[in-house]
């Protein structure tokens, strides 16, 4: 992904200063139970990064979203209501952000949001979610966002805990890489602090030892974290960053010879990873969630079919993972809406989604599921392997969950 150089402190200022202004300066007047609903139309926010430095993973989630909703609107919407999409563009600014949700909530009058796809700003914005009572899928790959039991909160993906524990246990019981040395690099911003403790969790009880390296997001050059990975003789990769990082450091690795499998997480896991660092990418694998646009499942060719069916000639080159996952949040989201029934409002609709048990997306993700006292959606993952020649990231397991920790 192309990167702004970031600096961290300037967005936790930011951050402090967004939510002193929310506190001062956020009101709403109109009637909260009939929020975004008439009898035609159901209005719906989607926060997302169509222009900032993580757009070029999250600009196809948000034509997965609008390629499903122009189907369901074109298939006579839910329960004759047609969807009415309200998308802004956050940046991945959570000062961007915090604007976006008072401009849907407080003028557009939305019933819900898709998104934010952002940990630290989710963060910000779950009391005001809470004071307003605003039904949210976010995109959120920690804890936080299903313990404590969180009633707005609906989360559409696993966990970064999920993926590390999965890709751990895949190194030492499939790889054979019992007491292997990992070197493990990740960025030192908020997520890449909880992957680093997830880390540290997982190593211990798998028997892994860590050899940790800090990648700054806007850094390009790697040279020095892979000589030093080089000269402790780590016998596996482990990244957690954007597809840039993902790909600086595949490609620093084959120029300096340190040739080691590489195991990454989500926001690298897709095509993009693959089609840029080339045949240094062949010892690639990653832990994602969401299947392929070009697998052979049902889910799978429905969402072929449906999207080119919208834009016909447009099958090559080959949508990344991330479209499958804003397909998916909108899937997620309209059976909430499907399961609420015609007496749509905040409530009905939270009701709805905690109703979603097993939902099958024909091999798009494995079985999602909410109750009333968790939202955790989903539990697995798989490993796909780079496929340098044909630019694709091939399943080398079935839907896997992390092992048991006693």
């Amino acid at each position: 992904m192309k990167r702004h150089l970031f600096k961290p402190g300037r967005f936790l200022f930011a951050g402090f200063i967004t939510a002193t202004l929310l506190t001062v300066n956020f009101s709403i007047s109109h009637s909260e139970s009939a929020r975004g609903v008439t009898d035609t139309m159901i209005k719906i926010g989607v926060i997302i990064d169509l222009t900032g430095p993580t757009s070029v993973g999250t600009v196809p989630i948000s034509k997965g979203i609008r390629n499903l909703t122009k189907h369901i609107n074109d298939n006579g919407g839910i329960h004759g209501r047609q969807i009415k999409l309200i998308i802004e563009d956050d940046r991945y600014s959570i000062p961007a952000g915090v604007a976006a949700f008072k401009k849907l909530i407080s003028r557009d009058e939305v019933l819900g949001i898709i998104g934010p796809m952002s940990m630290g700003e989710t963060k910000v914005l779950y009391r005001h979610v809470e004071r307003f009572k605003v039904p949210m899928v976010p995109l959120v790959y920690d804890e936080w966002a299903i313990r404590p039991y969180k009633r707005y909160l609906f989360n559409p993906t696993d966990l970064y805990d999920d993926e590390i524990g999965v890709m751990f246990e895949y190194a030492v019981k499939d790889m054979k890489m019992k007491n292997a040395k990992v070197g493990f690099c990740y960025p030192d911003v908020e997520s890449g602090k909880t992957v680093f403790k997830l880390g540290k969790k997982w190593a211990n009880t798998l028997g892994l030892k860590l050899h940790p390296e800090v990648l700054p997001l806007g850094l390009m050059d790697v040279t020095s974290q892979i000589l030093s990975m080089k000269r402790n003789k780590v016998d596996v990769v482990f990244i957690h960053h954007v597809m840039s990082g993902a790909v600086a450091l595949l490609k620093d690795m084959k120029k300096f010879g340190l040739n080691a499998p590489v195991l990454g997480t989500w926001p690298n896991c897709n095509e993009d990873t693959v089609t840029t660092a080339g045949s240094a990418s062949k010892n690639y694998m990653g832990a994602h969630a969401f299947s392929s646009w070009y697998d052979e499942s049902p889910g799978a060719a429905k969402m072929r079919n449906i999207t080119l069916k919208y834009h016909p000639g447009t099958e090559k080159p080959y949508r990344v993972k991330s479209y499958t996952v804003g397909w998916v949040m909108a899937t997620i989201f309209y059976k909430g809406l499907e399961l609420a029934g015609e007496n749509l409002d905040i409530e009905t609709f939270v009701n709805g989604l905690e109703s979603i048990k097993n939902l099958d997306t024909g091999g798009l993700v494995g079985p999602i599921t909410y109750t009333s006292s968790s939202h955790r959606g989903l539990d697995s993952c798989k490993l796909f392997k780079a496929d340098p020649e044909n630019g694709k990231l091939l399943s080398i397991t079935d839907w896997r969950r992390p092992p048991i920790v006693e």
